[in-house]
């Protein structure tokens, strides 16, 4: 599978923010299948070592009081970033 999106013009790419932004789909997409979570809704994602992997990889993104859970949850943080990623939760896959 191509990582890259082709604009109309097949010889120039989108911006590498939007090519970084696909990988971590792929990524985490990749988690959820993994745990085999990708059918899950989001308020059904609750294994502990889902939850673990999934913190490894958002840890960077997440502000330091939220990755401690002095001034954030972690857990509300990865739901977030999973909405924001638009990955098909709960969608049944074929």
């Amino acid at each position: 599978m191509n990582k890259y999106i082709y604009t109309k013009n097949k010889d120039s790419f989108m911006g590498s923010e939007n090519r970084i932004q696909l990988s971590e789909y792929e990524e985490v997409k990749k988690i959820l299948i993994k745990h085999n979570a990708l059918h899950l809704d989001i308020d059904q994602i609750d294994d502990t070592i889902l939850m673990e992997d999934l913190y490894t990889h958002f840890q960077e993104q997440m502000p330091y009081g939220t990755q401690k859970a002095r001034t954030g949850d972690p857990d509300e943080f990865i739901y977030d970033a999973l909405e924001d990623l638009g990955l098909p939760l709960g969608e049944q896959q074929l």
